[in-house]
């Protein structure tokens, strides 16, 4: 049944200056591309609390990074560490397309699949804190490859992240419009794309410290709306609120809870996985506690609390939600309108959800924009000042000052770039920035689990006596699971490529971001060949 819908809704409208995109694709990409904003936001905490540190005085500065003494390592509790990577998790990608994987897998299915996504995660968080406390405190996390991995790969994978950054700052434009649009359908949507860079580029330049506490209470708000679904949804299905009692119905079908068996499975692992990307940033901030007990205990917290939130959301869902709803025949999910929490409260007769959801989503959009911005031009000044870009980048030497103008300025050059061939190709462009950045993350865990084989088996990274050191109790079962349901999703990817039928744009959405990383690996060889 999934398959007729799909060749049924492929047919939908669509420019007539482009091929058509099934709308499967457009269901991934729009989920994908809000994950990748996890990544920004827990490693913008990070360093906007170390850096606020080093002005204090706490730490010392050295060519523009911050080197945060041991005597006086920045203690992040637990709380807050859980706070910021919660609710990276259950913003807008959790809130826009959690439901696609009742589509794919059904209600047992999608159940399954963020019940691995969340184990899959507390093992990439274990493999990062092995890795990260066997670097220097002066080496950013996404340029850990550089030291585990060769300078060729390392380089590719530290400039992969700044182009997801732009590709995340664009995507966060664009979906800033659909957002706006849904209330205002007439204005053209480029007159909010740009008012929204325009706001961005003024907060980042004011005080980019302002996104912290909007994103903590931001966050506290989503939790609660999510918390409300699960309330509502479990009075709906049982009859209490909505026009009827639906119980276990949609697990009761012919074709059972789980839709395709393990295929419906690996299907709703895409999206599931991509929900919880990023989180494993938090690892990173865990490490600064002094207190074992602490580091252990955080990615367990994290997913613990992760599992409490979306598990419950999820299964509520399922119960309303029949994997064969016309929801599902969306053209976009890039508005409260293609929410599943937004169908639940409709579901339970409470019709004003929609411009509550809309609303948190466009300010999630807007201060996602701003940390897009910021921390692409952290990563190009990183870069800079590693000898790894134009020295004009480093980072500026007065303190006052933490972004260089011509790292901001080149950030913004190529996202209004970017932005303008996505206005020119729209849909296919809006897309496939969703698969370069929904590829990243792949590549991003599947790299993490690689280096923490090699930190291990490697001599050159054993520090005997280093009480700071964090060893994984999961090796190296850990990262091999990992390594194996990151080809599960890859795997899931193609499939949906063969389920609709081979189409050029579904294509180049699924392995343009595999062929820009190739890509950047072949540039990085001959640039290191040539001495650059």
């Amino acid at each position: 049944m999934a398959s007729e819908r799909a060749s049924q809704s492929s047919g939908a409208s669509t420019p007539t200056h482009e091929p058509a995109m099934p709308p499967i694709a457009a269901h991934h990409g729009a989920h994908i591309a809000h994950q990748a904003k996890r990544q920004a936001l827990h490693w913008f905490t990070l360093r906007r609390s170390t850096s606020s540190l080093e002005q204090m005085g706490v730490g010392e500065k050295k060519r523009g990074l911050v080197l945060v003494s041991q005597k006086h390592t920045p203690v992040f509790p637990v709380w807050r560490i859980v706070l910021v990577t919660v609710g990276g998790s259950i913003n807008s990608s959790f809130l826009i397309a959690g439901g696609i994987t009742i589509m794919f897998g059904g209600p047992g299915g999608a159940l399954i699949s963020y019940i691995l996504s969340i184990i899959v995660l507390y093992t990439v968080m274990t493999s990062l804190m092995e890795v990260g406390s066997r670097m220097p405190a002066s080496v950013p996390y996404y340029m850990y490859g550089t030291r585990v991995l060769g300078q060729t790969v390392g380089v590719a994978l530290a400039w992969s992240y700044w182009l997801v950054w732009i590709a995340l700052l664009v995507y966060e434009m664009v979906a800033g419009g659909f957002i706006i649009q849904f209330w205002l359908p007439s204005v053209d949507r480029a007159v909010w794309c740009l008012l929204l860079f325009l706001s961005c580029v003024t907060i980042v330049i004011v005080d980019s410290r302002l996104y912290s506490p909007i994103e903590s209470t931001l966050t506290l708000f989503t939790i609660a709306a999510l918390v409300a679904g699960i309330i509502v949804g479990s009075l709906t299905a049982a009859g209490k609120l909505g026009d009827r009692k639906r119980g276990f119905e949609t697990w009761q079908t012919d074709d059972g809870p789980v839709l395709n068996g393990i295929v419906g499975v690996i299907g709703a692992s895409i999206f599931a996985n991509f929900s919880v990307q990023g989180a494993e940033a938090g690892a990173i901030m865990a490490l600064k506690s002094p207190s074992r007990y602490s580091r252990r205990m955080t990615p367990i917290v994290i997913c613990s609390v992760l599992a409490v939130l979306l598990l419950p959301s999820i299964f509520v869902t399922g119960l309303i939600l029949s994997y064969s709803d016309p929801w599902f025949d969306k053209d976009t999910f890039d508005s409260a309108d293609g929410s599943s929490l937004t169908y639940v409260f409709e579901a339970a007769k409470i019709m004003p959800a929609a411009h509550v959801i809309n609303t948190i989503l466009l300010i999630s959009a807007i201060l996602d924009c701003c940390v897009s911005l910021y921390i692409a031009t952290t990563i190009i000044q990183d870069l800079a000042d590693h000898k790894l870009a134009p020295s004009i980048l480093q980072s500026p030497k007065d303190r006052d000052h933490a972004l260089s103008p011509y790292s901001l300025g080149l950030c913004c050059m190529v996202g209004l770039g970017v932005w303008a061939l996505t206005y020119i190709r729209e849909t296919g462009g809006f897309v496939l920035l969703g698969g370069v950045i929904g590829i990243s993350g792949v590549i991003m865990w599947s790299s993490i689990s690689i280096m923490h084989f090699v930190v291990r088996w490697s001599k050159r990274f054993r520090h005997k006596g280093d009480e700071n050191e964090y060893r994984s109790w999961l090796f190296p079962v850990g990262p091999l699971v990992c390594l194996v349901f990151e080809l599960g999703v890859l795997t899931g990817l193609f499939y949906i490529l063969a389920w609709v039928g081979f189409d050029i744009n579904i294509f180049l959405f699924e392995t343009l971001g595999l062929f820009i990383f190739i890509a950047l690996i072949i540039i990085a060889a001959v640039a290191q060949h040539f001495g650059y």
